[in-house]
Parts: structure tokens; C-alpha cells; sequence
């Protein structure tokens, strides 16, 4: 009976062991996690800036595409074409001259 006490005694104390919190961290180990988390939030920010940045000239790169084609003069026609010389009229001589019918 009473090695029944002693078990259940100890295996109480183990119980309300294991349901205590966990320990307190080393400072050391408190500190890198910190860095860490700093680490990765700058690069988190540093990658954010990085595709505004990327964005920005992208657009400023599409938006002066766009400018560029709007601004074309389309009516930027060729110039006509020279024409040429009139050739010489020839005149008809009097015999071949058309008489009217009736006079």
C-alpha cells in the first residue's frame, strides 16, 4: 500500500512537471531570435521596395511607349509628285478641219 502511495505520488509530480511551462530561455538564444526576426523583416521591406521600385519604372517605361506613338504625326504625307511637262499640241492643217453640214 504504502509503494502504491509512493508511485502515485511520483507519478503526480512528473504530471504537474510536464504541464508547467517551458523553461526561460538563455538570453543568447532570446537575442538571436530577435536578429532574426529584425533580418527578415528588413529583407521583407527591402524586397517591398524593390517591387515598388521595379514598378515605378516599368510604368514610366510603358507610359513613355505610349507617349511616344500618340505624339506620331499622322499626316506626315509624302509630297506630290512633280508632274511632268505637256507635251506640244500639234495643229491640224486646213484641209483635215471639220466643215459643218449645213450652211
Amino acid at each position: 500500500m504504502r509503494s502504491n502511495i509512493i508511485i502515485v505520488g511520483i507519478l503526480s509530480i512528473l504530471g504537474i512537471q510536464s504541464c508547467q511551462k517551458e523553461k526561460p530561455k538563455k538570453a543568447t538564444v532570446l537575442i538571436e531570435k530577435a536578429l532574426n526576426q529584425k533580418i527578415e523583416k528588413f529583407k521583407e521591406n527591402k524586397r517591398a521596395e524593390c517591387y515598388e521600385n521595379t514598378y515605378t519604372d516599368a510604368e514610366i517605361l510603358v507610359d513613355s511607349i505610349i507617349s511616344q506613338q500618340l505624339n506620331l504625326d499622322t499626316m506626315d504625307f509624302p509630297n506630290k509628285p512633280i508632274k511632268p511637262n505637256s507635251p506640244n499640241i500639234k495643229e491640224i492643217p486646213e484641209e483635215f478641219k471639220l466643215v459643218p453640214i449645213k450652211q
